[in-house]
């Protein structure tokens, strides 16, 4: 399966150490397979040590890896931390400012060590100030990792469909108004001839039903007065026959 250069029988711990070496992705060439049985054990061998290897640099990786809530904490630790160096290095900035106009501008007699001094430590405050600035920066960049941006987008885009869906049923509720609107419009431009017709409809009912009340007693006058006229006509041929013989003997 196997020979070194000192000797050419093999064993089994030359073989553990063979694979061992093999699995570990080591390789000192001290042994090297011959056969194709060795080879391919050797092969394989490789191949379990490098997808072992991985899995076990993933799973150290991802235990190690801070979860989203102590990623949160710790950019707010660190992002408090950079604010107190930038206000340190701001309150430094003016210092040194005070400090060069005060042995430049307020003495009599000008110290050029004192002022080359503090102009050294003015633009060290201001190098620190702008170091400390690009800090926090870079800490801004990095609270942002492509696993938030990716829930962002999907969170945006579930936001998005569902205003969508709300603008889409609110049309559709605005064209239903619509047409409600546009039937009450119809029934109340058809109002004015409806009630006229309900007017006239009831003045006919109320003319006939007074009519119809009236008209009987217009008979029973009507009657009262042919009976009368037949009483009277009645009564004159009654009196018509006694008096006309009594006349003829006056007369004779």
């Amino acid at each position: 399966m196997y020979h070194d250069k000192q000797e050419v029988t093999s064993n089994f711990l030359g073989a553990m150490w063979l694979i061992s070496i093999t699995f570990l992705s080591i390789g000192y060439g001290d042994m090297v397979p011959h056969t194709y049985c060795g080879k391919g054990v050797c092969l394989l061998t490789g191949i379990m040590g490098a997808g072992c290897t991985a899995l076990v640099v993933a799973v150290v990786a991802r235990k190690l890896e801070l979860t989203k809530a102590e990623k949160h904490v710790h950019n707010f630790m660190m992002d408090t931390q950079l604010c107190k160096r930038v206000k340190n290095t701001a309150a430094n900035v003016l210092r040194e400012t005070w400090l060069i106009y005060k042995h430049t501008k307020l003495v009599k007699k000008i110290d050029h060590a004192k002022v080359r001094k503090h102009q050294r430590k003015f633009l060290q405050a201001i190098h620190q100030l702008r170091s400390v600035k690009m800090e926090q920066r870079k800490l801004n960049d990095q609270a942002n990792t492509l696993v938030d941006l990716a829930k962002t987008q999907n969170v945006m885009y579930d936001l998005v469909s569902e205003l969508q869906e709300r603008s889409e049923e609110l049309d559709k509720r605005i064209g239903t108004l619509e047409e409600k609107l546009d039937s009450v419009t119809g029934s109340l431009q058809a109002l004015p001839c409806l009630i006229s017709q309900a007017i006239t409809q009831q003045q006919q009912e109320f003319l006939q039903g007074f009519l119809h009340r009236f008209r009987p007693a217009s008979l029973g006058s009507e009657r009262s007065e042919r009976s009368e006229r037949s009483w009277t006509s009645t009564a004159r041929r009654r009196r018509s026959p006694s008096t006309a013989p009594h006349t003829s003997s006056d007369s004779g």
